[in-house]
């Protein structure tokens, strides 16, 4: 593609063009802000970040990468090719649609965002499309599947050029869909701002990375962003709560769902038991009755989103809802471990770390439980640190014990955090510190006797304990929880045979 074509796409973001005219008839081999991925004749764009500045090795990259031109925030050696932007991720994100040719308009897609529920939408979505025999890919929190290549990245959603990169594989490949979470960081940072999504959804928004967001009502409107960027014909499927702030966003088609008379698709009759869940699901195609395996009431509103963005998109409600069915859940949201049942007790992993999630989740476990609740919990570092109290006072009041410990302190002080949790601790509940997170799960199941469910609560799916940058220990909750109980059973096992 010609540098020139590619140049036009950000012409309004340029503040100054130091290109000369004859070099913008070459043909540009790839669009990076990876230093590590520069090929020759690449156009790369500079960026100022928290850790590192590309503006400092732009001299490097013409002489040695063979880079074309430089799209930067900032002036540079005038001696080399550039033009500037005001905002770099806005120029990259019209770059990458425009490099990789818009790959979207040939994908169905679909984009969630919210607080909670992102993963499990997505996952779920995924699972129907490929039980109608489509195939395609999904970006994710705890999975990246691009048309069979499956891979974990740190953010929930990557950049603008990763985004369309994986978009145009889809496309190469044969893909009909995408189905991807859209975090609020993403929208607020341009990272989705060229993508059209024919299905966008929102579970619930509450309170979480405020130590991102400068105030709960910038998260807010970020989250609201998704809806600006639906297709010509495009879906929103809305939680009834949030039906009043995405309606002023004047969307092609806003659907409903809820509990109310006034939802589009209204749920009732929910009923969870260690099977599943099922409810009653009324809708402008008739009363169904659905399944899922996925246990906890709030997975009949994310089973619903689906259900109604797929719905309006015109597929068999009959067929789509015994693809529900077969769908087993996600890695680590409200995942049971079954050999916990051989010492009479359930231990449950959840990815919850919000003081909503967690009250959702303790609330599931509370219907489930034949005995008492006990959860562990902790608060991850560098996030957003006006939640801790608020995460254990959820917690402490709504469970039997409450073990806080450590999850990823990410370079903060491990003591300090839980210092921070404690603060929110009710009087009179019954609360414990234990700073060891392997410690905490064994005392929590230790403490379980029979009919009692043990909730492992804040990490979910995750591989590894992040201490700080450079020390990561694998360290993932089910693994773990699974190694103490089978030392137990095995102990008791020892114990009857010496009997």
């Amino acid at each position: 593609m010609k540098l020139r074509h590619l140049l036009e796409s950000i012409q309004r973001f340029v503040v100054f063009d130091n290109i000369p005219e004859e070099l913008k008839d070459k043909d540009v081999t790839g669009v990076f802000n990876n230093s590590k991925k520069v090929v020759p004749g690449s156009l790369f764009i500079c960026r100022k970040g928290t850790k590192f500045d590309s503006h400092t090795i732009v001299d490097t990259l013409y002489k040695e990468g063979g880079v074309v031109a430089f799209v930067t925030e900032r002036e540079i050696n005038n001696n080399l090719p550039y033009v500037q932007v005001y905002d770099s991720r806005l120029a990259e994100a019209y770059l990458a649609a425009e490099f990789y040719e818009h790959p979207y308009k040939k994908l169905i897609t679909f984009g969630v965002t919210g607080t909670n529920g992102k993963t499990t939408c997505a996952h779920l979505f995924r699972h129907i499309m490929q039980q109608l025999g489509l195939t395609g890919s999904l970006s994710g929190t705890v999975m990246n599947d691009i048309m069979g290549d499956k891979f974990y990245i740190h953010n929930t959603t990557p950049d603008a050029l990763t985004i369309m990169e994986n978009m145009a594989k889809t496309v190469k490949s044969g893909g009909s869909y995408y189905s991807m979470e859209v975090s609020s960081h993403s929208l607020d940072q341009a990272r989705v701002e060229t993508i059209r999504f024919d299905i966008a959804g929102l579970t619930n928004i509450t309170r979480d990375h405020l130590d991102y967001h400068p105030t709960f009502e910038h998260y807010v409107n970020s989250k609201l962003h998704l809806f600006d960027l639906l297709k010509k014909d495009g879906i929103a499927v809305v939680h009834e709560d949030y039906a009043s702030l995405v309606s002023s966003k004047k969307v092609p088609k806003l659907v409903t769902f809820g509990t109310s008379e006034n939802a589009i698709y209204r749920i009732s009759d929910i009923s969870t038991t260690w099977n599943g869940t099922t409810f009653t699901l009324t809708s402008p195609y008739g009363t169904k009755k659905v399944y899922t395996q996925m246990i906890g009431d709030y997975n009949a509103f994310n089973v619903t989103l689906v259900i109604a963005g797929l719905f309006e998109l015109g597929y068999e409600p009959d067929e789509i809802i015994s693809y529900v069915s077969t769908f087993r859940g996600v890695d680590g949201r409200f995942e049971p471990i079954p050999e916990a049942r051989k010492l009479g007790i359930e231990v449950i992993v959840d990815f919850a770390h919000s003081p909503d999630a967690l009250e959702k989740v303790i609330l599931a476990a509370r219907k489930l439980a034949k005995g008492r609740v006990i959860v562990v919990y902790g608060a991850g570092g560098q996030a957003d640190k006006g939640k801790r109290p608020m995460m254990a006072e959820v917690v402490t009041k709504l469970a039997d014990i409450a073990i806080l410990t450590t999850d990823d302190p990410r370079g903060e002080d491990p003591e300090e955090i839980i210092k921070e949790v404690e603060k929110g601790v009710q009087p009179n509940s019954l609360s414990l510190t234990v700073l060891d997170r392997r410690e905490a799960i064994d005392t929590a199941i230790t403490l379980a006797t029979r009919g009692d469910v043990v909730l492992i609560t804040g990490r979910g799916h995750e591989p590894y304990q992040i201490f700080t940058e450079t020390l990561k220990i694998p360290f993932k909750d089910r693994d773990v929880a699974l190694d103490i109980i089978l030392s137990k059973i095995n102990k008791n096992h020892s114990r009857d045979v010496d009997k």
